[in-house]
Formats: C-alpha cells, sequence, structure tokens
C-alpha cells in the first residue's frame, strides 16, 4: 500500500488526524515494527582508512549480523582491547601501522564500528604495547545489518519497505495508539487493545518471516550506501 492509501485506511477511525500527524505516527509504528520483527537486513559499504580504527555507524542500523573485509569474513572481537589509543593522530606524532596482518576483527566502541588487526609490537601514546592495532590498508568494509526501514516523506506515493502482507500492521498501530489519546473524542481504550492485539498478531508473523529469510538466505532489502 501506498502511504496515501495507508493515511485513508487510518482516517476512516481518526477522521480529524492530518497527514502531517499520521506521518509521524506511521514513521513510529515503522520504527517499533522493525526493531520487534528484525525483518529489514541492509548492506553497508565503506572503504577503510590506514591507521583508522572507528567509522560511524549508520544511523538506521539496529543491529550488525555480520563484517566483512574484502568480502572475506571477520570474527567479532569478545570485550574490547584494553589500550585503546594507537589510531593515526598527527597532533601526536603517532603514525599509521607500519605492519600489516590479516587476523582482523570487529566490535562496537561508543556506537561505531572498531576494525583492528592482530599486533604484537604496537606502541601507544603512553608507550606501552597493545595486542591489538588499527586497520593498516585500504580494504573494502561490508557490514550486514538489521536496520530500519526508511522514514516516509511528504511523497504520497511512497510504499514501506516492509513486506506488503505487514503494511496493514503499521495501520494497526496508528489506529490503537491515537484511541489511546487522553482528551480526545475518541479516546477508546477497550477499541485500542483490539488493534493492538491485530497488530502483535502481525508482529509475531514478521518474526517467523524473519527467520525463514535467515535459514532460506531468501531476499532482502539491500541498502548498499557508505555507513
Amino acid at each position: 500500500m501506498t502511504q496515501k492509501q495507508l493515511i485513508e485506511l487510518i482516517q476512516q477511525h481518526h477522521a480529524t488526524m492530518g497527514e502531517t500527524e499520521i506521518r509521524l505516527a506511521l514513521n513510529r509504528a515503522q520504527d517499533d515494527y522493525c526493531a520487534k520483527t528484525e525483518l529489514i537486513k541492509t548492506t553497508y559499504v565503506q572503504d577503510s582508512i590506514a591507521g583508522k580504527r572507528y567509522y560511524t555507524l549508520d544511523s538506521q542500523i539496529l543491529k550488525i549480523t555480520k563484517v566483512q573485509i574484502n568480502d572475506v569474513d571477520i570474527p567479532r572481537l569478545i570485550g574490547t582491547p584494553i589500550i585503546d589509543d594507537d589510531e593515526f593522530d598527527a597532533a601526536t606524532g603517532l603514525t599509521a601501522p607500519a605492519s600489516s596482518s590479516n587476523d582482523r576483527f570487529w566490535y562496537i566502541g561508543n556506537d561505531r564500528l572498531a576494525i583492528v588487526e592482530k599486533a604484537t609490537s604496537t606502541i601507544t601514546r603512553d608507550g606501552k604495547q597493545s595486542d591489538y592495532q588499527s586497520i593498516s590498508e585500504v580494504k573494502e568494509i561490508r557490514i550486514y545489518a538489521i536496520a530500519q526501514a526508511t522514514d516516509f516523506t511528504t511523497d504520497l506515493t511512497e510504499v514501506s519497505e516492509i513486506p506488503n502482507q505487514f503494511h496493514d500492521a503499521l495501520v494497526y498501530k496508528v489506529i490503537a495508539d491515537s484511541y489511546l489519546k487522553a482528551g480526545t473524542e475518541v479516546f477508546n481504550p477497550q477499541v485500542s487493545q483490539i488493534f493492538e492485539g491485530k497488530y502483535l498478531e502481525l508482529v509475531k508473523n514478521g518474526k517467523k518471516k524473519a527467520r525463514d529469510n535467515y535459514i532460506s538466505s531468501g531476499s532482502a532489502v539491500i541498502r548498499p550506501t557508505a555507513f
């Protein structure tokens, strides 16, 4: 269904709600549905920089499932390196790593993706040695992730990235939440509960589809953009 069709269905229950208000509610519902079901799977691609450890993650990413360097899976590092100050910084006189290793790992630090290599002689700012160094070469980093669907904009012809059979979930969620707005003429907790139940049923179905897609490596929304 297009955004216009979703809005019209919602206005059958909440006639006084305007397009802008409904659009914001649809985006909240879509975010909630994606987080609960993990249906939207994406990839993000960017080249590494020699000596750079941390890379900003796209704000749509909910969870990283896999990271590759030049199409080769690298494992997630359990914990984080004890020493975390070897990244290139011209102000301190440190340089990018002179040696290279194919023994690479990833982890999350302060909501950023970190890529490191195993090392035995990395000198840090305070003169100590670290077991890990920032990636030493320019390589393609590919993130496989669970993400939020793209928000609706003012273009009423837009269609959600959520599979078509689950578009009704967005309608049910907005209708349910709007029936709980205190002080409005349509305040009705009983009706809200009915539509919330319809929404949760489609959440359950969405979770099942996400699991089935993972097992069968089925189709997924791919967003090959830099993160």
